[in-house]
């Protein structure tokens, strides 16, 4: 009985040991795959929890981070088709999807990752070296190709790290596009000229259209014209028609135009407050004779306007009135 502590405590240490070695833990970020005797199962362990294992040797545990991680590649200067120099930095987003072709192939995690890079490093450097400076870099939107090659470049990688490592290639894309030094100043100095060009088309054909446009507006304006003043002569034979009616008529009537005429041009002459002295002897103010007045205003204005003093046969007569 002296001796029980100690086989107690014995047991609860080959307990803890035995349960330390045949148990493992899954986390939720992790996938695990059970190794007998070295050789991995057909098949990983994705439910996060406690599992039981045989102690090592006969088996052991490997994990990996099942998480989406983001991966950029080196930034280095890259040749194209005609010998032009880009560099692109380029992004990826991967997960690991089949832990056991990922083991087989890399038996560290880091392995994997570098084997990835390399992957994507060359299939970029591949794509580039088919393509033209152009379709990097260009002011025709026909001419650039930049989104045509990024898909190109992800449909290679996620091609081959798929069926190959057993990687996801969740997304991929360009992240910056830059030219060397030597290579931005001659771009630069080309693109300017090539735009400086197109300016002076621009110009140019600006100027034809502005021609065109003034002529046009010239010849609807010499048709306007035209038009307004054959207008103008129609309607000026046609009063001149409707005068010669009315003349026709004033014919029948001569002595009624005359009066008309002397009224319309009096009139006019007396449309402000005047004061006027008149020679009555003739056309139109000869109105303004007893008996014209007479005729017009009956016998009761007889003697409502002063007459001027004759001073003989050649005297000429006159009347002084203040019209209003």
């Amino acid at each position: 009985m002296k001796n029980l502590p100690t086989v107690l405590a014995a047991v609860f240490v080959v307990v803890v040991l035995l349960t330390y070695m045949c148990t493992f833990e899954v986390r939720s970020t992790e996938v695990a795959i059970v190794k007998t005797a070295g050789k991995p199962a057909d098949e990983a362990i994705t439910q996060p929890g406690l599992k039981f294992k045989l102690p090592w040797p006969i088996q052991s545990v490997v994990k990996y981070d099942n998480r989406k991680r983001i991966l950029s590649d080196k930034t280095e200067e890259t040749g194209t088709a005609d010998e032009k120099n880009v560099i692109l930095s380029t992004y990826t987003i991967w997960q690991i999807v089949n832990p056991s072709k990922f083991h087989e192939n890399f038996p560290k995690e880091s392995d994997g990752e570098k084997k990835l890079r390399t992957l994507i490093q060359t299939c970029k450097n591949q794509e580039i070296g088919k393509r033209q400076f152009a379709e990097f870099v260009s002011v025709d939107d026909e001419e650039r190709h930049l989104r045509e090659i990024e898909q190109t470049i992800a449909k290679t990688v996620r091609e081959a790290a798929e069926d190959e490592y057993g990687v996801a290639i969740v997304a991929f894309g360009i992240k910056k596009l830059t030219l060397p030094e030597a290579v931005t100043v001659t771009i630069f100095s080309s693109m300017k000229a090539t735009q400086e060009a197109k300016s002076q088309r621009y110009t140019k054909e600006g100027e034809a259209k502005a021609k065109e446009i003034v002529a046009s507006a010239r010849a609807t304006e010499q048709r306007i014209l035209a038009a307004a003043q054959t207008k103008v002569a129609e309607i000026e034979a046609e009063t001149q028609r409707i005068v010669s009616e009315y003349y026709k008529k004033f014919d029948e009537y001569p002595e009624l135009r005359i009066f008309l005429d002397k009224l319309r041009t009096t009139t006019m002459a007396l449309k402000e407050r005047a004061t006027l002295i008149l020679d009555t002897s003739g056309p139109p103010f000869d109105l303004f004779r007893e008996e014209f007045i007479h005729a017009i205003e009956g016998p009761s204005s007889q003697g409502a306007l002063p007459t001027a003093d004759t001073g003989g046969e050649d005297s000429t007569p006159a009347r002084s009135m203040e019209g209003k």
